[in-house]
């Protein structure tokens, strides 16, 4: 048996992405060889957001129609909580971005205890979490 490279499109820099499967490690990675810490001023609309993830909206970020992921039934279950006071090391941080009818799948969510309470308080009113 003969292994076969794993070869991935490029995403680019968008800022728009539409209908796309978004592998967030791979955006995440396109970013930052390009010398940006951050994903910025991005719209990602009808786009299936694959981890394994996890998302740190850090502020300007909307999830409008999106489907956050399968909570098995409690949406807190796809939160994170930071332990340090100032900052979270590992997740994907993005900035300014809109997520319009997107999907996600495998991503997990962090941030300010504020955000984390109002996402899971929206999450478990709209039932966009499963």
């Amino acid at each position: 048996m003969t292994d076969t490279p794993i070869t991935l499109e490029a995403l680019g820099p968008g800022p728009t992405y539409v209908g796309k499967n978004v592998w967030l490690p791979q955006l995440f990675m396109e970013t930052a060889r390009a010398g940006l810490p951050v994903i910025e001023n991005r719209r990602f609309e009808n786009c299936l957001m694959e981890g394994p993830a996890v998302l740190l909206p850090l502020e300007g970020c909307n999830f409008d129609g999106c489907n956050m992921g399968d909570a098995k039934g409690d949406p807190r279950n796809l939160m994170l909580t930071p332990m340090g006071p100032q900052r979270v090391t590992g997740p994907i941080p993005f900035k300014n971005c809109q997520f319009i009818n997107c999907n996600f799948l495998g991503v997990g969510f962090t941030g300010p205890s504020e955000f984390l309470d109002n996402m899971a308080a929206a999450l478990s009113q709209s039932g966009s979490a499963q």
